[in-house]
């Protein structure tokens, strides 16, 4: 803090209190009004953004025409808890809106903040000179400074220099502030009086429409706004009086809830009502725009004020006449404004339908926008976006926004029940009833197909085209010659895709309320082979060059039947004639089904052996190259050992294009010691495109890693070893074999066996002999270690087929086509695919 600080404390020790621009003084802490802090032409308020923020405003705009009491509010600060420690009088400054205190909070730059909590650093200080400081302790303060680039606080002794401003006394409200937005409200007034007819009702004001009554309003209850004859009923003074001695004018007049006349006696004016607040201390006073007394009276055109009078040992509520003097008889009743019973709808925050409750032609329709409404018998359901609403409650007022086009009703506003008709309510015109939809709002992909990445790792999908056609069944699409067709029966050759994400959007959603739906496109690829779906002028085909057609899977409410969308509209359907597949711009659906059919394996980390052809995967520990070799192999000096064999094989942390990728290192290198550095299998195009282990500190961290390997799932039982950089670029993805040597090929033709391995240092513990594998081919599956025990084989539904005993640890077994459950005596039941 800087030195002048001490010689401020003893300059504050007498100051007890402020002046403000009023006639009287007023001693803080001794008030609860609330007053504007202004420095120059501006004023402390609140942000409209950000209801913590402290900021500056223009205080030219808090005394407008145009400015809200809750806009005023929150520029009105009360000044309160005077407490003095070392003869410096603080304070507790507290914000109107929000009835919370004026702090700061530390950090790089100081910035003033709201807080609720009274602990902290939230006392401040008002200098001789008006400064405003908020104070730690001692002779321990920051002043509040303003400046062009905003509110701060600064570690200096003049700050800016602040003074109290009085609000105004006599501010009209409006129809909608005296609901403080909501149209219903309640008068409760500060004692029992009778006569008080608005006592425990829910009242509606409407601001009356004339140049010569500005600020006046209307006054009816809700739910008996009319008689039954549809004449509508309002609040106002009666030509009824209660006799008080020494009464003048319209003193001792009633009030009534009556209808407006027009001809004999005109109440019109009897009718219209005006709330004049003081902003400081929100007192109310109630006025009535003219009473009924005689034409020629002096008193025409005087305006009333509501009051109480005392009579019999009873307070009679009651209007008055101003004298010559401004003066009323009778004493100004408390009176405040309260929250009225607003309608609420049961269910709350959540989805719904609307069906419109009006008589007219739309009348039973479903609304599926702002505007339009769903046609015929159709009907929302909760797995689609179409037809739905969401309906967002806060504090009593409600914002409806359609799901599919973000399209609202009514934002933040109170509704009305209509009465007789159950759950159906006014959103501003319309009566529409509401009917709660048992939707997921944390489903970001509703109506849409959203699989995760397991599932795209897992399964295979099976597409059959729905027939729009009488008389057509639903088709099965297999390939010939590379072009998708189709055909009304099951076929062996029935064609199985693997989808891959490629994108994600927002399609949908009530955006307005922060809701957000979104749809993933998908790549459709063949389950065995490298092609994708892609354009053949009037057809579909399967292709490794020509570029992949994108797919939305637009679900029906169903979530089984999907439409396959592309980003330029169209879907896919059938054309009979050529029974093959085409875009067309009618809706077309699928059915959706998935079936067990891993490409990629999936292994926990651990140290395996890749056999090729009864050799092993192993690095040269001199030239680093990757060979096939068996033990007893040559080196240098030495001949290749159990250890040289044993890789390990780990998997990295993410999918990608829905596959487990995997590290393949050896610890064996050519030293006499133990070495912490490992070797990764690497895919180098050098040396005639030979493969190698390379030693790299960032071989894990480093972008299109050369090391990154899947194993990719051969049919007749085996894996290709695949590697992810040169797949990217269309290079040379797999591992080959040529004369002993790990080359690269851009077409796999070395299947490798993985085996576990035990570990090369001694005291690690040795992994569990090879387990019991299934492994599907077509028209037939192989089974391997499973020598001499007993195999039953079943269908889906569990029905047997055979039994056999397995003659060795290789066998293959021939079976009709689809799932097959293989139960292992001894072992447990596989489930595999026979194409």
């Amino acid at each position: 803090m800087n030195k002048k600080s001490t010689l401020l404390a003893v300059a504050l020790m007498t100051m007890g209190s402020f002046t403000m621009n009023a006639e009287e003084p007023v001693k803080l802490g001794a008030t609860d009004d609330f007053y504007y802090l202004k420095v120059g032409d501006k004023c402390l308020s609140l942000d409209g953004n950000k209801s913590d923020s402290v900021i500056v405003k223009p205080y030219s705009e808090f005394v407008t025409e145009n400015a809200t009491k809750s806009v005023i509010d929150s520029a009105l600060w009360q000044i309160v808890d005077k407490q003095t420690e070392l003869g410096i009088n603080t304070y507790l400054i507290r914000n109107k809106a929000t009835l919370q205190y004026l702090a700061f909070a530390p950090g790089e730059k100081l910035v003033p903040v709201l807080n609720t909590s009274i602990s902290g650093v939230k006392r401040w200080v008002f200098t001789d000179g008006s400064d405003l400081k908020a104070y730690y302790g001692g002779s321990t303060y920051l002043s509040l400074s303003v400046t062009e680039e905003g509110l701060s606080l600064v570690d200096n002794e003049e700050g800016s220099p602040f003074k109290v401003e009085i609000p105004s006394p006599e501010f009209v409200l409006t129809a909608k502030q005296l609901g403080a937005g909501f149209q219903t409200f309640r008068l409760k007034f500060g004692d029992t009086y009778e006569g008080n007819i608005f006592e425990g009702k829910d009242l509606l004001a409407k601001d009356v429409v004339a140049t010569d009554k500005e600020g006046y309003v209307t006054l009816q209850v809700k739910g008996d706004e009319s008689y039954p004859n549809g004449v509508v009923k309002y609040f106002g003074v009666d030509t009824l009086k209660t006799s008080i001695a020494g009464a003048k004018d319209a003193f001792g007049y009633k009030f009534s809830l009556d209808s407006t006349r027009t001809v004999q006696k005109p109440n019109a004016a009897w009718q219209q009502f005006k709330f004049v607040i003081d902003l400081k201390n929100d007192s109310l006073s109630m006025f009535v725009a003219e009473t009924p007394v005689a034409a020629e009276s002096p008193l025409v055109g005087k305006i009333a004020k509501v009051v109480v009078a005392g009579v019999d040992n009873k307070n009679i509520l009651t209007v008055s006449l101003p004298d010559e003097k401004g003066e009323y008889q009778g004493a100004a009743p408390s009176i405040a404004l309260t929250k009225g019973s607003h309608a609420t709808i049961p269910g709350g925050t959540g989805v719904y339908a609307l069906k419109s409750a009006s008589k007219g032609v739309n009348g039973g329709k479903y609304y599926v926008s702002a505007n339009s409404f769903m046609g015929g018998d159709t009907i929302p359901y909760k797995e689609v976006p179409r037809g739905q609403w969401y309906i967002k409650a806060n504090g009593g007022k409600y914002s409806v926004v359609d799901r599919e086009s973000n399209s609202a009703l009514i934002m933040n506003q109170e509704i009305f029940e209509v009465k007789g008709q159950k759950d159906t309510y006014l959103f501003g015109n319309d009566s529409i009833t509401v009917i709660e939809l048992a939707a997921d709002l944390t489903d970001k992909y509703l109506g849409s197909l959203a699989l995760t990445e397991q599932e795209l790792v897992d399964k295979g999908f099976l597409l059959n085209p729905i027939s729009g056609t009488s008389g057509v069944g639903d088709m099965y699409i297999y390939t010939n010659d590379s072009i998708l067709q189709v055909i009304a029966k099951t076929t062996e050759n029935e064609a199985i895709f693997k989808l891959i994400p490629v994108d994600t959007n927002v399609v949908a959603g009530a955006r307005q309320l922060g809701d957000e739906i979104s749809v993933i496109s998908y790549e459709l690829r063949a389950l065995y082979n490298p092609g994708k779906v892609a354009k053949q002028s009037d057809s579909l085909k399967f292709s490794t060059t020509d570029p992949a057609v994108s797919f939305q899977f637009i679900s029906d409410h169903t979530r089984q039947s999907y439409a396959l969308k592309t980003d330029g509209g169209l879907y896919v359907g059938v054309n009979l004639n050529a029974a093959c597949l085409q875009l067309t711009k009618d809706v077309a659906y699928v059915n959706f089904s998935s079936i067990d059919a891993p490409e990629y394996a999936s292994f926990a980390n651990g140290h395996k052996r890749l056999v090729y052809n009864n050799n092993s995967l192993v690095m040269n520990p001199n030239t680093f190259l990757a060979e096939t070799r068996i033990e007893g192999n040559e080196i240098t000096k030495a001949g290749y050992e159990k250890d040289n064999f044993s890789l390990w094989v780990e998997q990295a942390t993410e999918l990608v294009d829905g596959k487990h990728l995997y590290y393949i290192s050896s610890g064996m290198v050519n030293t006499n010691g133990a070495d912490d550095n490992r070797y990764y299998l690497a895919a180098k195009d050098t040396l005639g495109g030979r493969a190698v282990f390379m030693y790299n500190d960032t071989i894990k961290t480093m972008k299109n890693s050369p090391a990154l390997f899947a194993f990719k799932t051969v049919e007749g039982g085996g894996y290709y070893l695949e590697n992810q950089s040169e797949l990217s670029k269309n290079g040379k993805p797999y591992i080959g074999v040529t004369n002993g040597f790990a080359v690269m090929q851009e077409v796999p033709t070395a299947v490798f066996e993985v085996e576990n391995a035990p570990a090369p240092v001694a005291n690690e513990e040795i992994e569990a002999p090879t387990a019991v594998q299934i492994i599907g081919g077509v028209g037939e599956f192989s089974i391997r270690n499973a020598g001499g025990k007993r195999i039953t084989i079943s269908n889906i539904l569990g029905q047997k087929i055979g039994t056999q005993m397995v003659s060795s640890d290789y066998v293959t077994v021939q079976t009709a086509r689809g799932v097959v459950i293989v139960s292992v005596e001894g072992d447990k039941a596989y489930k595999v695919i026979v194409k």
